[in-house]
């Protein structure tokens, strides 16, 4: 496999996001209930809002999620690569030797 500079510092960035357990949490829960918003995450993984926040924005940044407005509220979106990203590293876990 080749990969450009550009693609290895966007790998970078996502190994990064998504090398966090509470990352990780907020990726299955937003999978599991799309369209919660920063305070039910939150409350629901008990973790605070500066912390929770700053997780919600690097994986955003890296694309598995997304922010989507509806009227004053703002849902937060699972995205086709954050699916892909669970489905594989799911298939992973599941490796025979």
């Amino acid at each position: 496999m080749n990969f450009t500079g550009k693609q290895i510092k966007l790998l970078e960035l996502f190994s990064k996001a998504t090398a966090n357990k509470t990352r990780i949490r907020i990726l299955i829960l937003i999978n599991q209930k799309p369209k919660l918003n920063v305070e039910e995450i939150l409350n629901i993984l008990k973790i605070n809002y500066s912390t929770g926040a700053v997780h919600i924005q690097r994986l955003e940044k890296v694309g598995l999620i997304y922010k989507r407005y509806n009227g004053l509220a703002v849902e937060h979106i699972i995205t086709k690569k954050g699916i892909h990203f669970l489905l594989s590293f799911e298939k992973i876990l599941n490796l025979k030797e």
